[in-house]
């Protein structure tokens, strides 16, 4: 009896309309439907305050990914990258390495867009002056944060 109501309660759930079909855990096949499901755009704010470059770029990278993987599945990703903390120091001219350059251009031509504290410039001293061109200085990051979130965008911190 037990099997019994347990094939039948599992005939149930897949015959509901609207959900997908499972996928399995040792599915080799990433599947990201039955989250995007209706949704025609995406909106987060990143909240990256890494100052070790090669978990800052990891980061960076997995951003890049996200909007990538996002954009494959005919959503529209809006993303912001927000930059405060100690980070900001590998921002400017002379300590941005190539490869982060290069990524930054690469988010920027997606679209994304990518401020920097001026709070925390201040704090960790860095000449505004310095900061590589495809940032946004902003007054305060976190004050961009909750206005963003007040515009629906979700709050992703990356640590």
């Amino acid at each position: 009896m037990k099997k019994l109501t347990l094939v039948l309660a599992s005939a149930l759930l897949l015959s509901l309309p609207g959900l997908p079909a499972a996928v399995h855990a040792d599915s080799t096949l990433p599947d990201d439907r039955f989250a995007l499901k209706g949704l025609k755009q995406a909106h987060a704010i990143f909240d990256v305050r890494l100052a070790e470059l090669d978990k800052l770029l990891f980061n960076l990278k997995l951003i890049k990914e996200t909007w990538e993987g996002i954009n494959s599945q005919k959503v529209k990703p809006t993303l912001i990258v927000s930059l405060r903390g100690p980070a900001v120091k590998l921002f400017t001219q002379d300590q941005a390495v190539p490869e982060l350059k290069e990524l930054l251009t690469d988010l920027k031509q997606k679209g994304i867009r990518i401020e920097i504290c001026s709070v925390a410039t201040r704090i960790f001293k860095v000449d505004n002056r310095q900061l590589l061109p495809d940032l946004i200085l902003v007054g305060n990051v976190l004050t961009s944060q909750i206005a963003w979130q007040n515009k629906g965008y979700a709050l992703i911190t990356l640590n």
